[in-house]
């Protein structure tokens, strides 16, 4: 009887002990569970984040501000080097591009779509010159880019949207070539000897003909 008894107690003993590990375990398990769907929520969140991020691209609106600041007589020039890359170095070209607009009436329209450029921070887009009494002109891969947060023109379009609408008022500063100046390469050559030799005068008249050279 007293090792019937014992046997009793030790299965109950036995079985209490098991549950506490079931219960334990099933503890463990939740906890891990948690983590795990924890760390994946956050993973996902940071994707989400950099995707948001990576395509984050100006509206065609947005860049028409940044053209329009450019050429707005009413701002100085000193207040629109942010709107043109390295546009510090260059203030005169607010002033040719003011001028050309003011003289020709011209607009320029950014249209969609914007889509990403090569390079990072770069944008391109399909941009509309609306000249009075003439068809609008679409040019296609005008390029910005972004430096400290903020959308610019480059430098290169800044010259492209004067040479289109004024090509009589490019700055200096747009021409690869100044003028004036001529490549070495496009220097004609100097002729090959024997070649291109002024032939000999006539000799005057009554005097007597040169004799040929003797036969070698």
């Amino acid at each position: 009887m007293k090792n019937t008894m014992k046997v009793s107690a030790g299965s109950r003993s036995f079985r209490c002990l098991a549950a506490v590990a079931a219960v334990s375990v099933g503890l463990s398990l939740a906890a891990c569970s948690s983590d795990d769907d924890s760390d994946g929520d956050q993973t996902t969140t940071a994707a989400e984040t950099s995707a948001t991020q990576a395509t984050a691209l100006p509206t065609a609106a947005e860049l028409n501000g940044v053209i329009n600041r450019a050429v707005d007589p009413a701002v100085p020039s000193d207040q629109k080097v942010d709107t043109v890359q390295g546009g510090d170095q260059a203030t005169e070209l607010f002033d040719v591009m003011t001028r050309s607009k003011e003289e020709t009436g011209a607009t320029v329209e950014v249209v969609d779509p914007v889509l990403p450029g090569i390079l990072p921070d770069t944008v391109n887009a399909t941009v509309n010159f609306n000249i009075p009494n003439s068809d609008p002109m679409p040019v296609t891969g005008v390029e910005f880019v972004k430096e400290n947060g903020v959308w610019k023109l480059t430098r290169e379009w800044a010259c492209t949207l004067i040479q289109n609408v004024a090509p009589d008022q490019v700055p200096p500063l747009c021409s690869a070539d100044p003028a004036g100046e001529l490549p070495a390469e496009s220097a004609p050559a100097p002729a090959p000897e024997g070649e291109g030799a002024p032939a000999p005068a006539p000799a005057p008249e009554g005097a007597p003909a040169a004799e040929p050279a003797p036969a070698a």
